[in-house]
């Protein structure tokens, strides 16, 4: 079935070859929609499961992690809105803090988030405590997801948490990347840090039980 052979094909990072598969599934009737919710899905719970076995290697996440990437921007970006992907009435900024321009771990982040019905604003890289404090006045926003790969930025992240005390916001700010989660969310001063891509969603997803 070509849909298995498209998850396949994603999970091993043939960033390419899965584009063309994305491609050949849309013309051959399948939904856009499907091959987020049965294509993509599957392949980041598979990740998922790596991201928490003994062989867990950081290259075949970010392979995979770029060829969701480019079956996103490439294919699902042309077929359908944004918009129409998001099914919860949560919206998160996210960036990679001042100082750092690492990029692809928040790419994997942006794309589990927004394939799991979140609303996200993705900054980009070397973004200031400030822009992301602004944005998420501007987007209403429920939480800010901040990257950091170097361990030199830390001292931004708790400039992301004064600012937010001075401007009386209760947005809940979320660390991760390999250099943060070195610290803990005291040190930080976030109210979580991930402990890899899928920490991330599994925290808010513990947060929707909550409320």
């Amino acid at each position: 079935m070509l849909l298995n052979t498209f998850i396949q094909t994603v999970i091993e990072g043939d960033n390419k070859t899965a584009v063309v598969l994305a491609e050949k599934l849309i013309a051959e009737g399948t939904e856009v929609y499907d091959i987020v919710q049965r294509g993509l899905l599957p392949a980041l719970q598979a990740l998922d499961v790596k991201c928490t076995s003994d062989d867990f290697n950081l290259l075949e996440i970010m392979l995979a992690g770029r060829a969701m990437m480019d079956v996103m921007d490439n294919v699902v970006a042309k077929h359908l809105e944004q918009e129409e992907l998001v099914t919860k009435n949560v919206t998160i900024i996210l960036g990679t803090i001042k100082g750092d321009i690492h990029e692809l771990g928040k790419h994997v982040v942006r794309i589990i988030l927004r394939t799991s019905g979140y609303r996200i604003i993705d900054l980009g890289k070397d973004v200031e405590a400030e822009h992301f404090i602004d944005a998420a006045i501007r987007e209403k926003a429920n939480y800010i997801f901040v990257s950091g790969l170097i361990s030199v930025v830390a001292p931004y992240v708790r400039k992301i948490h004064e600012l937010k005390v001075e401007k009386g916001l209760g947005i809940k700010i979320v660390a991760g990347g390999a250099a943060l989660q070195q610290f803990s969310k005291e040190e930080l001063q976030v109210d979580y840090v991930a402990t890899d891509a899928f920490d991330g969603l599994h925290y808010l997803q513990r947060e929707e039980k909550v409320e």
